[in-house]
């Protein structure tokens, strides 16, 4: 691995001075299986920007799982760049500002947007590369608990996105004081009839994530599935329900809601922006519901861009609120 600091005339091009040979430590970015961890090195430019490589899994049970009939209509999914930017800003953080691997981590809000409508799959293996800038530190009575990043997004040496985020972070002892009453009982979703993998852009009834679908006047209702045995969401063992799970719901809810409303498939669409907030933590012991307004289903540029508003919902609070960009290919 690579901590030297390097000019910033070396960042994008120069992917062969990078390790692109094996990944980093499991431990770096919080993972627990190896092959959960897609980022292989990294280097600082300055105090406040830093460059991380990996490379795009080819046969993953979840990031992989996209529906195409052809080999030729392969595609990665954005979600998979959405996992590499969190592994970055872990990655950042433990190594450059003396973050102990004790601490716990929370992700405030994300912003991510796609420029292309696909990311090409390929028959050789797709180099990753992030740019990212720290554009604020946050502080709590002085001390460093949070940055907010802009991260660049190439595949391959093209930037294919971009994502602003914003992270906090505590001690053991603080979230223990935080977390320690949670309640520890589990919901359980085995009930929830699950919507159809092709419904929801997936061919694995395990990456489905949503059921119980409700469609009315104001909008659609979805039902989250929670597995805590799903072997990518639940790599590790937590004590909420993860951002993860939640991007995923809003992905499938809002494909699901425009199928019903507007009758297009998950095949003729693009998200192009996922837009969310996280404002409290999401428990394992109720229920959670997502919500689409679709009477404030909108058109954008010529009827291309859908614009979809969603939260999701726990024991009557809103946990989260997404705004997420659709295209028509």
């Amino acid at each position: 691995m690579s901590f030297i600091e390097s000019s910033e005339s070396e960042l994008i091009n120069k992917v062969d001075s990078y390790n692109v040979q094996n990944t980093i430590p499991k431990s770096y970015v919080h993972r627990t299986m190896v092959g959960e961890v897609f980022l292989t090195d990294i280097k600082k430019i300055h105090d406040n920007k830093y460059v991380t490589v990996g490379y795009l899994p080819k046969s993953h049970s979840y990031f992989n799982d996209l529906f195409y009939q052809k080999t030729n209509d392969r595609v990665y999914d954005a979600i998979l760049l959405l996992e590499v930017c969190r592994q970055t800003s872990i990655y950042v953080t433990h190594h450059f500002f003396s973050v102990p691997y004790s601490a716990k981590f929370v992700f405030d809000n994300a912003d991510f947007t796609l420029f292309d409508s696909e990311i090409p799959y390929k028959t050789e293996c797709s180099t990753i590369l992030v740019v990212v800038d720290i554009i604020e530190r946050k502080f709590r009575r002085s001390e460093l608990n949070g940055l907010v990043f802009h991260m660049d997004i190439y595949v391959d040496g093209y930037c294919y996105a971009q994502k602003i985020m914003s992270i906090s972070w505590m001690d053991d002892r603080k979230w223990y004081r935080l977390r320690s009453q949670r309640p520890l009982e589990c919901y359980d979703t085995t009930s929830v009839v699950p919507a159809t993998s092709f419904e929801v852009g997936r061919q694995l009834l395990q990456n489905v994530v949503v059921g119980n679908l409700d469609i009315h006047n104001s909008g659609v209702n979805t039902t989250l599935i929670v597995d805590q045995c799903h072997p990518s969401i639940f790599d590790h063992p937590l004590d909420h329900v993860p951002g993860m799970l939640l991007i995923e719901a809003y992905r499938q809810t809002a494909l699901l809601a425009i199928l019903n409303r507007l009758g297009a498939q998950h095949f003729d669409l693009v998200i192009k922006r996922y837009n969310v907030n996280f404002k409290t933590f999401c428990e394992f012991n109720l229920p959670i519901y997502c919500h689409a307004n679709i009477g404030n289903l909108y058109f954008k540029k010529g009827k291309k861009n859908i614009i979809v508003s969603m939260v999701i919902s726990q024991n009557k609070q809103i946990v989260s609120e997404s705004e997420l960009t659709i295209t028509f290919k």
